[in-house]
């Protein structure tokens, strides 16, 4: 998955990481053998162009140092606490002697003979990483290490944090830094490189002890999206010669913290159409501890974004908004679809609550219905287009949601657009058709099959319902109606309702009483088509046609 991802970008990993990053609040100095200058920096969310907060003493902005700062910030920062280089202290939270960060309140006296014991005399060697697989890592660094000019260039970095501590921690204390100090030495970004990549290979994996020579070469577990501890052991392949789920190359490994670094600070999801030559990319992901997390993932087989044939959401119910009809509207591409969907199901709550968990202030029974369906919201974004009809299995449950809520608008919207995907799926759907049909039987006491049966009690009961006195007439009372499980049940429903609103019927209402007696007739008991009750309900009311007036 990881090296699929790494081999579809046809970018510049490291400058988008640059371009992304933005570094932590705090004082920012900077050593060279002469003197030493420092910067401030404050985040604002208000502020996107982040090297205009980052300011001298005076507050002059210095946004041309910004991305001096930047660069080695990234490259100096440790993974997480678990891996600094200063345990069981932890007090130091960069990774090699070019760099010292440190939180504001520990950068006192007391801690400067720590910071100069893990920072230079820890790094100078390493001899303090003596487990086997952390010296066989160190034995492809050894001349490096050791090298004269390293040697003495750690001493002299050592020589200049000793002269200029006492100068920072005044400086620390008169601008009273909350946050972080962070110092580093004035040296070119190579050095900065070289020395982070001993760090990262020491500790860049899962743990030390996945790590393995293997002819030359160091592999180990990836540290990434990736966990193996007592609480996972499904991971571990019980079947070979060790449990490691798999193996990432040293030289690889970089490039895939660089991906994850990437993610982090990525907004929108990582996306590749697919081509007729290559196949596309889709990823989500969340961030959990300052680290990027993928929750999504999958290869996308060549399909057009257009979709298959145009979708056409129609006003099969005749729902109307102030007088008018809603217009219909034509949808040819899958984000279009996704959309429509978005806006008609879930009234653009969506996209927020794509992944993760869903907005707890959102009603319970809304909820639920996001964790449900969502996946087919995804899977529609990846142009699966049978995900589509993978909603009316929950179509009704969106409608009865919002009838309960007293959003009889909503409900119609939702159910044209189930009425709309049976269409697309193929199903004939002739709601105005259907209704005539019905309303020619009702008027000859002809038999009614099912379909019709559950149709014409959902327009009886919307015109009894009518007949209410009530001011505002709240959608509650539709709910009997939706509670109930069979038709005999529903027939005692409707003939209460009947004789509960019978004197204000016209006299010799034959087309109402013919209805009544073809709903009595039914002697089956049988499970209520909810679906074709609400097409009943919310249509067009065959009972208030012109020549019934």
């Amino acid at each position: 998955m990881i090296f699929d991802v790494i081999n579809r970008i046809d970018f510049d990993v490291s400058k988008a990481i640059f371009d992304n990053y933005v570094l932590k609040d705090g004082l920012y100095v900077r050593i060279n053998d002469n003197r030493v200058e420092y910067f401030l920096f404050k985040d604002s969310k208000k502020e996107d162009k982040k090297q205009l907060l980052f300011k001298d003493l005076d507050g002059n902005i210095r946004a041309n140092e910004y991305e001096w700062f930047v660069k080695r910030d990234y490259l100096s920062a440790y993974l997480n606490s678990n891996k600094a280089i200063d345990p069981p202290k932890k007090k130091i939270h960069s990774n090699n002697f070019l760099a010292l960060f440190i939180k504001a309140s520990e950068f006192i006296i007391d801690n400067k003979f720590h910071f100069v014991e893990n920072l230079f005399e820890k790094l100078k060697s390493f001899e303090n990483f003596n487990k086997k697989e952390e010296k066989e890592i160190l034995k492809q660094y050894k001349g490096y290490i050791f090298d004269e000019n390293r040697q003495k260039d750690i001493e002299k970095k050592k020589t200049l944090l000793l002269r200029f501590f006492d100068e920072i921690e005044n400086v620390v204390r008169e601008n009273r830094i909350k946050n972080y100090v962070k110092i580093f030495f004035d040296e070119p970004l190579e050095k900065y490189e070289k020395e982070s990549e001993i760090y990262y290979a020491l500790k860049i994996y899962n743990k030390i002890e996945t790590v393995r020579e293997i002819e030359g070469r160091i592999y180990g577990l990836s540290d990434f999206n990736m966990g193996l501890n007592q609480k996972k052991p499904y991971l571990e392949h019980k079947t070979r010669g060790f449990p490691l789920p798999f193996m990432v190359e040293k030289d690889k490994i970089f490039e895939v913290k660089k991906l994850f670094d990437y993610l982090k600070n990525l907004k929108e999801p990582l996306k590749y159409d697919p081509t007729a030559t290559a196949p596309g990319i889709y990823l989500h992901k969340h961030n959990e501890n300052d680290q990027a997390v993928i929750d999504d993932f999958d290869i996308l087989v060549f399909v057009e974004n257009s979709l298959p044939k145009r979708f056409e959401y129609k006003n099969y119910i005749g729902l109307t908004s102030d007088g008018r009809a809603i217009e219909n509207r034509e949808i040819t591409t899958f984000e279009g679809l996704y959309k429509l969907i978005d806006e008609v199901f879930y009234n653009g709550n969506l996209s927020n609550n794509l992944y993760g968990d869903v907005y707890s202030k959102l009603p319970h029974d809304f909820q639920n219905l996001i964790y449900l369906t969502r996946d087919l919201a995804k899977n529609i974004l990846k142009r699966d287009i049978d995900s589509l009809f993978g909603y009316l299995k929950f179509g009704v449950n969106f409608i009865i949601y919002n009838i309960r809520q007293n959003r009889l608008f909503k409900a119609g919207e939702i159910l044209n657009l189930i009425l709309s995907i049976k269409a697309y799926k193929g199903e004939n759907v002739d709601i105005k058709g259907t209704l005539a049909k019905i309303e020619e039987k009702v008027k000859n006491l002809e038999e009614l099959n099912s379909d019709e049966w559950h149709i014409i009690s959902g327009q009886v009961i919307k015109y009894l319902l009518d007949k209410s006195k009530k001011s505002d007439k709240k959608a509650d009372m539709i709910e009997p109606f939706l509670r109930v499980g069979k038709t005999k049940k529903l027939k005692d429903e409707i003939e209460a309702l009947y004789f509960k609103y019978k004197h204000e019927i016209p006299l010799n209402f034959t087309k109402l009483n013919n209805a009544i007696a073809l709903i009595m007739a039914k002697e089956e008991n049988e499970k209520v088509n909810k679906e074709k009750l609400l097409i009943g309900l919310m249509s067009e009311n065959i009972f208030y046609r012109k020549e019934e007036k």
